[in-house]
């Protein structure tokens, strides 16, 4: 018989229910720290689960088993700060222990782990914060370690997409990669709905989404019955995300057997954060991705509701993106002096307006150019401008907006009031917004 292993004397844990970002943060901390030995959750997404399965004689973590009653000298906790989420590690061993550091990029969350010295991660995925660290510290990581730190930053910031991204983030990515990291395994451990229940539940949420409006935000909501708890449904979450042009997706779980709800929501504007319209159902995350898990037997459906209704931000309008300071031009200016114009302010285009401020047309350095070509440049804009006007109102969001400019192909944009002129939207304006 085998003897069974001496307890650690200092653990490294991770939030219940693993993501790749938190498995990555583990193995980077276990690399960081080796008098620490890093322990694994109950419970783990699919794609955690593949890459213990296939990393397992390279990933020596722990389990909750193997720390039960022995309460650790010294504790870690990467990827969250929230002692809620590392409860099941504490009813292993008792209470949080005299010595703890935290390691987590949540900066929106409150830290609550009594006494934790934290450090903030910076960037959009935690294992970026610690691969960075191992880099100063000369640690080289293996390339089954980087590889699954890899995967943890390209799952956290969504492939590089999402607004919590950083330079740091792509940094680290060349840092793994140069350490072996496989961009093959990480295509396989990031796949979408490897789990036929996955793909079940996708078609689920996706038959009962609806659309709805708050504060102008277009939000799309979806209720679905489980009956019991499964693993991976923040992936189910983020491929209908992905599917569908909408800015908010939240998704209510009812998990029958227990009488448990998972709120999972995903956002693609700054200006909508999740935490705080999760925040009365105790929501983990960031602004753009946050989640609650409810265990009591409140109505969540309808706090969901109160708090989409009085929570959020307006939406961005036309008003907040256009340009007010209008330089305008009236209809006997020749098509030179325009030129000239143009050619001085660095204009592309301006509105044609009669003498009652009544909006005629459109003149750009394209028209110039059709006039240039016909040695009509003595001709009045009239003769050359766009009359067909694309506007838009001044409570248009920023969706509205660019389905006028992206579907018409203009680059100049009227703000109406009526038939008064309150602004102007150029392209610039449309990219500034972007940068």
């Amino acid at each position: 018989m085998s003897e069974t292993p001496p307890k650690p004397h200092a653990l490294i844990v991770g939030h219940a229910n693993m993501d790749l970002d938190c498995l990555g943060s583990l193995v980077l901390a276990a690399a960081l720290f080796p008098d620490y030995k890093p322990v694994r959750s109950r419970l783990a997404q699919p794609a955690v689960k593949e890459a213990l399965t296939v990393f397992a004689y390279d990933l020596p973590l722990l389990s909750i088993k193997d720390i039960k009653g022995v309460a650790p000298s010294g504790l870690i906790v990467v990827d969250t700060r929230n002692k809620s989420r590392i409860r099941e590690f504490l009813d292993a061993f008792g209470d949080v222990p005299e010595s703890v550091t935290i390691y987590d990029h949540h900066r929106n969350e409150e830290a609550d782990i009594p006494g934790a010295k934290l450090v903030d991660g910076p960037h959009g995925a935690e294992s970026t914060s610690l691969a960075l660290m191992c880099r100063e510290a000369g640690i080289i990581p293996g390339p089954d370690a980087a590889t699954i730190a890899l995967a943890g930053i390209y799952a956290d910031t969504g492939n590089f997409t999402h607004n919590t991204t950083t330079p740091g983030d792509f940094d680290a990515v060349s840092w793994l990669m140069e350490r072996g990291a496989s961009l093959k395994m990480v295509r396989r451990l990031l796949r979408p709905l490897r789990e036929p229940s996955q793909a079940d539940l996708f078609h689920r949420v996706l038959g009962n989404l609806s659309w709805r409006r708050f504060h102008g935000h277009v939000v799309a909501l979806s209720r679905v019955v489980l009956e019991e708890q499964t693993s991976g449904v923040g992936e189910v979450v983020d491929r209908v995300f992905a599917s569908e042009p909408v800015d908010v997706l939240i998704v209510l779980v009812e998990i029958r057997d227990k009488g448990h709800h998972l709120v999972i929501g995903r956002s693609r504007k700054e200006r909508f954060n999740l935490l705080d319209v999760l925040a009365t159902l105790g929501g983990h995350g960031h602004i753009a991705a946050a989640s609650a898990f409810i265990k009591d037997g409140r109505d969540v459906w309808s706090e969901l509701l109160k708090q989409l209704e009085s929570v959020p931000v307006d939406a961005m309008t036309a008003v907040d993106l256009m340009s007010g300071e209008v330089t305008s031009l009236g209809p006997d200016t020749s098509v030179m002096d325009a030129s000239i114009l143009f050619e001085q302010t660095g204009f592309s285009g301006a509105p044609v307006l009669d003498v009652e401020g009544n909006l005629l047309g459109m003149f750009s350095m394209k028209d110039v150019s059709k006039a240039r070509k016909a040695a009509a440049m003595k001709a009045p804009i009239t003769a050359y401008m766009s009359r067909r006007i694309v506007s838009c109102s001044p409570g248009d969001t920023i969706r509205e907006v660019e389905r006028h400019m992206l579907g018409h192909n203009v680059g100049h944009l009227p703000v109406m009031d009526g038939t008064r002129l309150l602004g102007l939207i150029t392209r610039g304006d449309y990219k500034k917004f972007y940068s």
